[in-house]
């Protein structure tokens, strides 16, 4: 495999490792939102297979990450450096801190202590803004981008995290308290939209610089086909607020299969957004001469 194998390998490992943690920071945010009484199967379950998915595919990006910062040739290269990267670089200590975060929250979660589990897990996904292109970056410009990273993450985490455990409480929930819920997370996620889109525009504004490097960048060209996914997302998102969620219960199995196709399309979203994470945007050699 060439170099730009390797590193859409490392962006896809990112983009799963970032859906997993999502997925177990939004069930246990659901949670604290599900009517007075009601009980969900599933969702502590949901959490622990969220965790896993974080754990394995953030394995697989630590790996991959550490051969690519010790240019290693041999297996041996990397396990030797293993150590190095986990002990002396942001990289290792942030991926290694955050997921023992959510290890806490998915233990408090089990314990039914969700409002915890949710306070940890989001502090989780908030780090992880440490780990993108405003980390590395000093001056107003990578304070501005930093700002805009943690809002971004802290959206997208809340509203596509939240989307798995949704519709698994959609189907489980009597009629009237899955139109409850439905409606207390409609203007949760519209909320979130409103940041995702705002964060979005001053990120394009930051590192793509204009529309012409849409065309000529690689990195221009995948952050134009995210921004044309959150679209979709967003044009669902607007259906299942406007149209499904005001007819329900009637409507409630359409919103599910609606709600399922968001996640999934979400996870799509997730992996694009890994990949474009490794690769060097237009604009940022003209932000760090400044």
């Amino acid at each position: 495999m060439d170099g730009s194998g390797w590193l859409i390998l490392r962006g896809l490992c990112r983009g799963l490792h970032l859906a997993g943690y999502f997925s177990a920071f939004g069930t246990m945010a659901l949670a604290t939102t599900l009517p007075r009484g009601a009980r969900v199967p599933g969702l502590r379950r949901m959490a622990w297979g969220g965790f896993a998915l974080a754990l394995l595919a953030g394995a697989a990006w630590f790996w991959l990450q550490t051969a690519y910062f010790a240019a290693a040739q041999t297996s041996a290269d990397v396990v030797n450096a293993l150590p190095i990267v986990a002990e002396y670089t942001r990289f290792g200590l942030l991926l290694l801190g955050r997921m023992a975060a959510l290890l806490l929250a998915a233990l408090a979660f089990q314990l039914a202590w969700a409002r915890v589990a949710a306070l940890l897990a989001l502090g989780g996904v908030l780090a992880e803004a440490w780990l993108g292109h405003g980390g590395a970056m000093a001056g107003p410009e990578g304070a501005m981008l930093l700002s805009s990273a943690v809002l971004h993450l802290a959206g997208a985490a809340i509203w596509l995290g939240a989307l798995p455990a949704l519709a698994l409480a959609l189907r489980h929930l009597p009629g009237a308290e899955a139109a409850v819920l439905a409606r207390r997370f409609s203007p949760i996620g519209a909320a979130c939209v409103a940041v995702l889109l705002g964060t979005a525009a001053l990120q394009f504004l930051l590192l793509v610089g204009g529309v012409g490097a849409l065309f000529t960048t690689a990195y221009g060209a995948l952050a134009g086909l995210k921004l044309l996914l959150l679209g979709g997302l967003i044009t669902l998102a607007a259906r299942n607020k406007f149209r499904l969620t005001p007819r329900l219960p009637g409507s409630r199995a359409a919103l599910i299969r609606a709600v399922a196709l968001e996640a999934a399309l979400g996870l799509v979203v997730l992996l694009a957004a890994g990949v474009l994470l490794q690769l060097e945007p237009p604009a940022m050699a003209g932000m760090a001469g400044m």
